[in-house]
């Protein structure tokens, strides 16, 4: 009580009584280091250190400081060391004082390193508690205390002599609490603040590796199982990527927009702007954290990017399609689609510094070996797997894939790895979750026919059911829809498209900008190390953005030509990109980028004037019109187990793009082009593009209008049949029901595609006349048109008349209309009307007179003076034929084709079966299949001969029977 503070600058101090006998038996007047040193272990001793204060007189109790009567280690420790930093920032231009502060601060540390080494000199303490709520309870970050954990971290770690174990002790407790608290926080709510903690342990190189151990999963002792994809977002890591709005299941639940149809849009759209608040906040926390940690160390940045590469690696099976078929089944093994999503994200942020559009040279540092070369400790892969990924071609047999050798060893560097994660994740993530999204969008617009047909058959249980099903399947989607559109992770997926595309470019053709690729022969070995999934993803994005978005279009419309670029070189050259779905998917693609495609119910504030600029300025345009054609060929040629309906679903795209880009005069200018070339090399050894084009579209019609005919008529006996199924049981009313909601889909795909063909068809006849009439195509061509149009207008027309043809699309005038527009564009034609006239099955006198009849009813009465004019042609031309048939009818059988028993008029050898056929048979079989039909041995058409004995023979005999007519 008889102590005071007489002097100096502070008003209250701590009396210590062994350190006052230490100095003063030594008349020491001042505090040296390993006075200092003494004092701060007694200071921590004391259980109370307001008993021990000794103050100015002229000051009362009431104005002590806290931390000079702080009697909690921890944070006793940490005001000192707090206060130090101050003082060092203060005195920074004064080094001796600077190094001393410094000796200070290293005393601190130790001082808390021994309450955790030596807890039991502290038995009335809990520092592990004083530590993790002084951690837990910051409502900022404070660089102070990252500092401290960071000496203290460090200096564990050194008393330990490497080993990690202790401190895992300290710190692991408080990563389950900030799971803990992370987990309980909704996505509304999730910010930086929710993460805070974490940072204290992100910068320390020790805290860092302890922080992704914890986060990444391990085997129970003694398993055999391979970790599961979903453990990872059972991490601390991985608790803050799953926060979304699609729930962590397949089965829920779902907590937004319940009962969707009671809300108005205005509803909706509040609530997916909240959604994407809270995901641009996942997203830039996730930012944070991995940034941190690649920043951390190069162990740290090492175990950051294999956690990654392992989740991937683990969550491998979302790529397949059983996956996607097995549905909630696997949905527990492996992530949700919202932690895939906020992955891809996070690492398109990465992505950014080397996609956005003034930085896109940096990615010539992208090293496409890193997909072929084995993963070793001096050049780790992280992406596991890889090298066994389908890459866009593949090398000749015995010719090995390049590989990275780097000197003086070193790994990839991070642009490498980060676009190759962000790439994978993109087709584990966004690919998947948009197929989900697609299917849902078919189901909902099932439903709703289904509803409608309830309706009108009374409603009842059955159509609350339905709309039941409804309202929850709206619910999925407009969660869904919230998570795959979130506007800032698209902006950044679409400068990783559009920056991948402009590689890709300079990959295969050494410049970004190539004038022209059609005669470019040269295969760039890096391709075989590319990924087909980098396709896809350009694919998946380009298909979100037209459905869903199109005016983000216009908004990065300055990128659209490196996309436009990528399509015009790889679609038509399967030498840079083997696999022809993919070149079909790049035309779909292509379709997405025409200008008139907007977003249904929203207005078009940007336009469209960016996607018109592709097809009217972009250099490299004209490519466009052989790579379609080529495309469009190749799918009927894969040599691989296409399935037949397939075809038709890839070439839907590239109709819309052949008749919109049909409307400009230059590109119409370059089909006629390419039709010239096929006119005049039709017996080249490969057959013309355009022959084969046009050959596949003639197929294609036949096939696709008799199917829609098959299933109306079905339909039309299914409806018949209808009524009287009430008195069927329920299960067989239910499978009829089935099958006939089965033969509607089918009948409207098929009168669909269809349609479209016949339409690519007039427009090619509109303006091409010479190739499509040559005699290797005429006589097919007329037999098709003669055909359809004899089923639509002739006696049995109403064969196919059902309750509801527009609910199947089936639009028998309109066909009828191009079939004779396309009798008129051929209509100048002799070999035409010779087909037409010859064509034994289908036409007859009648065929143009119910033609006529038809077209009164549906208003097309401007089409009959032209049609009038055919048919008088093709009389006279069939008057003519029946002469010339009744005079050659008894030609020798050797005079006639085996595969056609027609006359043959040009005979020619097949080289490997020696069969005689006459030229235009099997020209035209070629045009579909490069072999002998006799024996399926390769032929061309440059390989057949001319028997001229024959011909000469067939010409004599010929010439003789005319004579004998004529007299």
């Amino acid at each position: 009580d008889k102590l005071s503070v007489v002097a100096g600058e502070c008003p209250h101090l701590v009396y210590l009584d062994q350190l006052a006998e230490s100095i003063g038996a030594e008349n020491q007047s001042w505090l040296d280091v390993a006075t200092l040193e003494q004092a701060l272990f007694d200071r921590l001793m004391l259980e109370n250190p307001a008993e021990n204060v000794i103050q100015d007189d002229t000051k009362g109790k009431n104005d002590i400081p806290e931390y000079v009567i702080e009697n909690r280690l921890v944070n006793y420790l940490y005001s000192c060391f707090t206060r130090c930093c101050i003082e060092k920032e203060n005195k920074k231009n004064d080094q001796s004082l600077i190094e001393a502060i410094s000796s200070m601060q290293d005393i601190i540390v130790q001082n808390l390193v021994t309450a955790f080494r030596e807890p039991e000199l502290y038995y009335n303490q809990n520092i592990q508690n004083d530590l993790e709520e002084m951690i837990l309870t910051k409502y900022q970050v404070e660089d102070s205390l990252i500092l401290l954990i960071n000496k203290f971290a460090a200096r564990i770690k050194e008393e330990e002599n490497g080993d990690l174990k202790r401190l895992k002790s300290i710190v692991e407790p408080m990563f389950n609490k900030i799971k803990s608290n992370i987990t309980q926080t909704s996505i509304i709510l999730f910010s930086q603040e929710s993460i805070l903690p974490i940072m204290y342990f992100l910068k320390s190189p020790e805290l860092g590796r302890i922080f992704v151990e914890h986060s990444t999963p391990v085997s129970l002792p003694g398993s055999t199982m391979k970790l599961s994809g979903r453990s990872y977002e059972e991490t601390l890591l991985g608790k803050i990527l799953s926060k979304s709005s699609i729930p962590a299941s397949d089965s829920g639940p779902w907590d937004f927009f319940p009962s969707p149809s009671r809300s108005p849009a205005s509803v909706h759209s509040r609530t997916e702007a909240q959604i994407w608040s809270g995901l641009e906040s996942v997203h830039s926390v996730g930012h944070t954290v991995f940034n941190s940690l690649f920043r951390s160390s190069e162990d740290v940045k090492h175990l950051t990017l294999d956690w990654i590469g392992a989740c991937l690696a683990a969550n491998n099976d979302r790529g397949k399609l059983w996956t996607s078929q097995m549905g909630p089944l696997l949905s527990s093994t492996l992530a949700s689609d919202g932690f895939m999503l906020n992955l891809g994200s996070v690492l398109l942020t990465f992505c950014a510094p080397f996609t956005e559009d003034n930085h896109k040279n940096r990615m010539d540092r992208v090293d496409p070996r890193y997909c072929s070369t084995p993963s070793t400790d001096a050049q780790p892969v992280h992406l596991r797997g890889i090298e066994n990924e389908t890459c866009l071609i593949t090398l000749q047999e015995g010719t090995e894939r390049p590989k990275s050798n780097k000197e003086g060893g070193g790994g990839f560097n991070f642009p490498t790895e980060i676009f190759f994660l962000a790439h994978r994740t993109l087709d584990l993530g966004f690919r998947t979750v948009q197929e989900k999204f697609n299917k849902l969008n078919q189901e909902l617009s099932r439903l709703e026919g289904v509803y409608a047909d309830a309706q009108e058959n009374g409603g009842g249980p059955a159509a609350e059911e339905i709309q039941k099903r409804m309202e929850e399947s709206m619910t999925r989607f407009l969660s869904m829809k919230a998570a795959l559109l979130e506007p800032s992770t698209l902006e950044k997926q679409t400068s990783l498209v559009a920056s991948t595309c402009s590689w890709l470019v300079k990959m295969a053709t050494g410049t970004a900008h190539p004038k022209s690729v059609e005669n470019l022969t040269a295969i760039p070995q890096d391709l075989a190390c590319i990924p087909e999934f980098l396709i896809v993803n350009i694919c998946e994005h380009i298909l979100l953005i037209r459905r869903f978005n199109p005016g983000l279009f216009e908004q990065y419309g300055h990128r659209l030509a490196d996309i436009f670029e990528m399509i015009l070189v790889f679609m038509g050259k399967p030498i840079w990109l083997k696999n022809p779905h993919l070149r079909a998917r790049l035309a779909e693609s292509l379709e997405c980028l025409l200008p008139y495609h907007e977003q249904r119910g929203q207005p078009n504030i940007l336009g469209n004037y960016q996607r018109q600029a592709l097809f009217q300025d972009h250099p490299g345009r004209f490519e466009l019109v052989h790579a379609i054609l080529h495309v469009f060929v190749s799918i009927e040629e894969t040599g691989q187990s296409v399935e037949f309906e397939q075809k038709f679903y890839y070439r839907r795209p590239m109709y819309d793009v052949i008749k919109y880009i049909w409307t400009l005069d230059e590109f119409k200018a370059k089909f006629k082009e390419i039709a010239g070339e096929a006119e005049a090399n039709i017996d080249s050894e490969n057959p013309p593009i355009f022959l084969r084009f046009i050959n596949l579209l003639i197929n294609d019609a036949i096939f696709l209008l008799d199917e829609g005919l098959n299933y109306m008529r079905t339909l039309q006996e299914q409806e018949s049949a209808r009524p009287g199924w009430s008195s069927l049981s329920s299960q067989e009313r239910m499978e009829n029901e089935r099958q006939y909601a089965h033969s509607g889909q089918l009948a409207r795909y098929h009168n669909l595609m269809g349609s479209e063909t016949i339409a690519v068809l007039e427009l090619m006849t509109s303006s091409i006349q010479a190739v499509i009439t040559h005699p290797t195509m005429t006589d097919r061509l007329a037999a098709m048109l003669n055909y359809f149009l004899k089923t639509l207008t002739g006696p049995d027309r109403k064969s196919f008349k059902v309750s509801n043809l527009g609910k199947y699309q089936f639009k028998p005038g309109d066909v009828v209309a191009k079939i004779c527009q396309i009798y008129i564009n051929l209509g100048e034609s002799e070999q035409f009307l010779s087909s037409v006239s010859s064509d034994g099955r289908s036409y007859c006198p009648e065929l143009f007179g119910w033609t006529q009849d038809v077209l009164l009813k549906i208003g097309k009465a401007f089409l009959i003076p032209n049609i009038t004019d055919i048919a008088d042609k093709v009389a006279a031309a069939s008057s003519q034929k029946a002469e010339e048939e009744e005079m050659l009818v008894d030609a020798p059988d050797e005079f006639l084709c085996p595969i056609m028993s027609i006359l043959m008029t040009e005979p020619v050898l097949l080289p490997s079966s020696r069969q005689v056929v006459d030229r235009s048979t099997i020209a035209r079989h070629l045009l579909s299949d490069q072999s002998d039909p006799f024996n399926r041995s390769p032929l061309t058409m440059d390989q057949v001969k001319i028997d001229e004995d024959l011909k000469a023979k067939i010409h004599a005999w010929i010439a003789e029977k005319k004579r004998a007519s004529s007299k």
